[in-house]
């Protein structure tokens, strides 16, 4: 069974008592309806789509109509699946084509329903594609994504964003209005793929995140520079599952020069605004190096975990931990559990169950051990009496 649908001329004479008197000035002068309902159905004759307007002209030689806010529904298994709506409407023929202008909203209904907005839409119910060209920008409770273009195949779950797309995301309860705060991580990529009934992300092109500082207000936020930056080879991951896996290589750099980290892949799990990696990695502080088996860095403390395999340096001195917190504005870290750090003067050797860390202004680390015991062992320097020499001795206290 082919599929059905009531076309603008059938509604010519289904309606011909709501048409409003018009002058007969020639054959193109346009029928005005007090109302619009077009429908389609499916093969099984359930309903497809369908367009409705509370006023419509009709114009029978040019075959389009033009309608005044235009509300749309598409059907999935016979049952609303997206919601549409427009301030103007014109269809084309026999609605082989519907163009949407003046806040265009498409609205994924579900369990995390999805808005799709822009200036203008096209949208062509027989390819059930829906391209958005004007300022498309997708949103759920969470995250936004912006771009110049936005292709979305309905069947296929697919939208395509195009043009410098951005994704912004924050802590669901923790923002009631994204417009008003800034938002704590910006990622932008030259092309996205998402998929948004199931949650999948994808942009395999150069990605760069810059972090602002979340105190900002959004107007503030668009003026102040961001305090790191964030770069990977490209992002996979679900925004409804609550990831996105950053593509290694993965660079952070602190905008003031003073940090950088080099990682493998990266997972931010975004609705804890964390950055992890359970593979080496390798960065630097001022002076200080620091490296281990893995990471993670909260992104609102700007702090940054060592679980395992710590080892910090500096000049003449090695630190290493099984344990190692880092603050990265403040510049002050802990280390814990099998502490050990050894310095080349005198080879001193300290040992402790934790040792704390302040970089000072010359971007040197202090280390100190507050409140615990500790265990050091230094040799002294050798020296000549009587023209023998005499062994190194070492001293442990």
């Amino acid at each position: 069974m082919s599929p059905r649908v009531l076309l603008p001329a059938s509604l010519a004479l289904l309606l011909a008592g709501c048409a409003s008197s018009t002058p007969s000035t020639g054959s193109s002068q346009p029928f005005a309806f007090r109302a619009l309902d077009l429908r389609q159905q499916d093969p099984a004759g359930r309903p497809a789509w369908e367009l409705q307007s509370p006023e419509a002209r009709y114009d029978i030689q040019r075959k389009f109509a033009q309608a005044q806010r235009p509300r749309g529904t598409v059907f999935r298994d016979g049952k609303a699946s997206i919601l549409i709506a427009a301030q103007r409407g014109t269809v084309i023929g026999d609605g082989q084509a519907i163009q949407l202008e003046g806040d265009v909203r498409i609205r994924l209904l579900g369990g995390n329903p999805i808005e799709i907005s822009g200036d203008s839409a096209r949208w062509l119910p027989r390819e059930d594609l829906m391209v958005i060209d004007q300022r498309p920008t997708a949103t759920d409770r969470s995250s936004r994504i912006t771009a110049q273009t936005a292709r979305y195949f309905i069947k296929r779950d697919l939208v395509e964003l195009r043009g410098a797309p951005v994704l912004e995301h924050w802590q669901e309860g923790r923002k009631t209005d994204a417009s008003k705060e800034g938002l704590p991580l910006k990622v932008k990529t030259r092309w996205v793929d998402w998929k948004p009934d199931q949650g999948d992300l994808t942009a395999p092109a150069l990605v760069r995140a810059e972090r602002f500082d979340p105190s900002l207000k959004a107007n503030a936020a668009t003026k102040a520079k961001p305090t790191m930056v964030l770069t990977a080879r490209g992002l996979r991951g679900n925004l409804r599952a609550g990831y996105v896996d950053l593509l290694a290589p993965v660079q952070v750099r602190s905008t003031d020069r003073k940090g950088w980290l080099n990682a493998m892949q990266t997972r931010w799990a975004i609705n804890d605004q964390r950055l992890s990696s359970d593979q080496p990695f390798n960065g630097q502080f001022n002076a200080l190096n620091a490296k281990g088996q893995s990471f993670q860095i909260d992104l609102e403390d700007s702090e940054v975990l060592i679980p395992s395999g710590c080892v910090i340096q500096q000049p003449g001195e090695e630190l290493t931990a099984q344990r190692c917190l880092w603050n990265w504005p403040s510049g002050r870290f802990e280390a814990r559990d099998r502490v050990v750090l050894r310095r080349q003067t005198y080879k001193q050797i300290t040992r402790a169950d934790r040792l704390d860390g302040k970089i000072g202004n010359d971007g040197v680390a202090i280390f100190s051990s507050p409140g615990a015991r500790v265990k050091s062992r230094f040799t002294l320097p050798k020296s000549q009496q009587g023209g023998q020499r005499r062994p190194a001795t070492p001293i442990a206290f």
